[in-house]
């Protein structure tokens, strides 16, 4: 993507944060992979913000996803106050401008990640904490997800009513919006990774159910402000992923196309009683 403009089809735009914000200039690599050591550190950075309402890795992880494949383009303005807890300039998250720039230009790489992951149809593998909030796997993934649903409500909205699809709506269940008392008993290891393969299914979903909206907002020249100062190189990644004619990494057996990676795959989870 060049730095004049948005993919008409998807959100490939990463995270950008206007320099009176900060005193300073962000100047990320963001064309370059987080290693292991960096996503550790950003993960650590995030777990370490006291902020009330402040979003771990896996949070963010979620939010990430439905921002990406939100109908429309939520950009830094309004989604950093989601991730810090509080508006960036009054937040205590970062130890001082080196802190801050160093977080966000870890963030925009990891942004640009999922657009990647999305975009190319491979498999995108969240970050998730075990054994994970009330011993359910990937419940901060999903309560990041729903945060970012509410960013562009009217869109999901008409997702979460679609009687068609069913996967986003273990999300929800999973986020525990559903049923505040679900699960009535532990989950097994088999069913917390049924549920997590459920979540990453429907975000991936997801975002090729609102892929025309997507490239009707950026033909309507709609942008957030906040992504001022311009658009960095599009993501590349260097290592090997996850064709469509491989096995899917899920270990269901099947090629990728015709598991997580398909566009037809059948409406999972319509109701709670489908994971207990």
């Amino acid at each position: 993507m060049s730095s004049q403009g948005v993919s008409a089809s998807t959100n490939e735009c990463a995270l950008v944060t206007p320099r009176h914000h900060f005193g300073g200039n962000i100047k990320a690599v963001v064309t370059e992979v987080l290693s292991e050591a960096e996503i550790e550190r950003l993960a650590a950075r995030l777990s370490s913000n006291q902020n009330a309402n402040a979003l771990t890795l896996e949070g963010v992880d979620g939010l990430f996803c439905a921002l990406i494949a939100s109908p429309t383009m939520i950009g830094p303005s309004g989604y950093l106050p989601v991730i810090l807890g509080g508006e960036p300039e009054e937040s205590e998250a970062f130890a001082d401008l080196k802190d801050a720039n160093d977080t966000l230009s870890l963030l925009m790489r990891y942004w640009n990640s999922i657009v990647a992951d999305f975009r190319d149809e491979t498999v995108h593998l969240p970050y998730i904490e075990e054994p994970g909030t009330d011993n359910i796997p990937g419940r901060d993934w999903a309560r990041g997800f729903m945060r970012g649903t509410r960013l562009a409500a009217n869109g999901w909205t008409r997702l979460f009513s679609d009687d068609q699809e069913g996967l986003p709506v273990t999300i929800a269940l999973a986020a525990g919006e559903i049923d505040p008392e679900w699960p009535k008993e532990p989950l097994t290891k088999e069913k917390g990774e049924e549920l997590l393969q459920s979540m990453f299914a429907g975000a991936a979903r997801a975002y090729r159910y609102f892929e025309a909206d997507r490239k009707s907002f950026a033909e309507s020249g709609g942008y957030d402000a906040s992504f001022e100062e311009g658009y960095p190189e599009t993501y590349v990644r260097p290592e090997r992923k996850v064709g469509r004619n491989e096995p899917c990494p899920c270990g269901s057996g099947k090629k990728f196309k015709k598991c997580c990676g398909s566009a037809t795959i059948g409406p999972l989870c319509k109701s709670p009683q489908h994971i207990d």
